[in-house]
């Protein structure tokens, strides 16, 4: 008779002597153990379950094939068992409070017992542990496969998205870590924030909230930029959303994230080199653009020679709008320069200062999920190499 018996019916209540040995645990220590297997044995078969393209009760039969060959005991029926495994494989576990909280942006592992989230700008402690680096790695290769990522010693390191949470997850483990896994989740709500909501919870003040929704309603090219995790993706979807309704958009991203409730929104992604095929780019998508009939070429971060056809574009005419890091506004630039450099183009780099001085109108600077500055962009001097500022907006200490 097999370990795990029937619908609510007990377990190990009948069990032959001839049988395994029964050894009692709690089913938190189970679990991980359980999942491990059937990562190690039918990973394709866990991401096939996860976007619906095979039964769950294929996995059902992994589970308890394992449960009969270990002994595992833990006073749960067959079904009980099952949906507490499922729960752990398939949603975020001790995470998923986090990950369902609406307000929160960030949520970070850097130990298996050390999380932090994020809150409107604000990083706090959050009460998760899952108790070893053992159990942790396990859950971060969960994510991964499930995700069309891969995670493993050869490939220690991986990005992948949740389109159904909106979440861009990176994971890393040993041997790149020297301490054990990390996780760095980045949400994004499914309510968008509005301009107005933006101003309410303290990213906006009446004055930057005025000069950016005046700015949506021109065809001004605006580079949002700061450092990670500043609000800089938060911002370009809101000011999206304000666009006039017609206008024609292309959203490229590397992951999906801005998540656009306005109309008229062509939303693309990449092409990653392990997803099979011919591999697709950013610059890729950006330059296939030109044949769309345009308005608007959105890219959701900039960090590579996509840099170069997002300032062409926005020289013949289209509007642009990106996010980029940078330690202040003025250096966005500098960084959207050596970016464009990466494209091999052979412009000069006062051309393409000049290029970018024509393209590009307004630079709004973003620290701690709150606007700083917001300049203008009036020139370049050949001469002195120097661009043309204009100070349009300083928040106030």
């Amino acid at each position: 008779m097999p370990l795990i018996t029937t619908h609510h019916q007990a377990m190990f209540g009948n069990l032959r002597e001839d049988g395994p040995e029964t050894r009692f645990m709690d089913i938190s220590e189970i679990t991980p153990f359980l999942i491990d297997q059937v990562l190690k044995e039918s990973p394709g078969l866990v991401a096939d379950v996860a976007r619906g393209a095979a039964e769950s009760s294929a996995l059902e039969s992994v589970f308890t094939k394992n449960l009969d060959k270990c002994g595992f005991y833990c006073g749960l029926s067959r079904d009980e068992m099952i949906r507490y495994v499922f729960d752990g494989l398939f949603g975020y576990g001790s995470l998923q409070r986090y990950v369902e909280d609406e307000d929160i942006s960030d949520i970070d592992g850097t130990r298996y017992n050390e999380f932090a989230a994020k809150k409107n700008g604000k990083r706090y402690r959050i009460p998760v542990n899952f108790n070893s680096e053992k159990a942790f790695e396990t859950f971060c290769r969960i994510i991964a496969i499930r995700n069309g990522g891969i995670l493993n010693e050869n490939d220690s390191h991986c990005r992948i998205t949740d389109e159904k949470y909106r979440l861009r997850i990176n994971l890393s483990i040993k041997p790149r870590n020297l301490a054990g896994p990390a996780i760095s989740i980045r949400k994004h709500r499914h309510a968008s924030y509005s301009m107005d909501d933006l101003h309410r919870i303290g990213m906006l003040d009446a004055r930057s909230s005025a000069l950016l929704k005046g700015f949506a309603s021109t065809d001004a090219t605006v580079v949002f930029c700061g450092k990670g995790a500043a609000g800089k993706t938060t911002l370009l979807r809101a000011f999206v959303n304000c666009l006039p309704e017609m206008e024609r958009i292309l959203i490229a991203e590397t992951d999906a994230e801005i998540f656009p409730d306005k109309p008229y929104c062509i939303e693309q992604r990449i092409k990653k080199a392990n997803e099979g095929g011919r591999q697709v780019t950013l610059r890729d998508l950006v330059k296939d653009g030109l044949t769309m009939s345009l308005d608007t070429y959105c890219i959701g971060e900039i960090t590579g020679d996509e840099a170069w056809e997002f300032i062409k574009a926005a020289f013949s005419g289209h509007r642009g709008l990106a996010t980029t890091h940078s330690g202040s506004a003025e250096d966005s630039l500098s960084r959207l320069l050596t970016l464009s450099k990466d494209a091999d183009i052979g412009e000069s780099e006062s051309t393409i200062k000049e290029m970018m001085a024509e393209s590009i109108d307004i630079v709004v600077f973003l620290k701690d999920f709150r606007v700083e500055r917001i300049i203008a962009i009036k020139g370049y001097e050949r001469k002195s190499g120097n661009y043309l500022f204009e100070n349009l907006y300083e928040s106030k200490p």
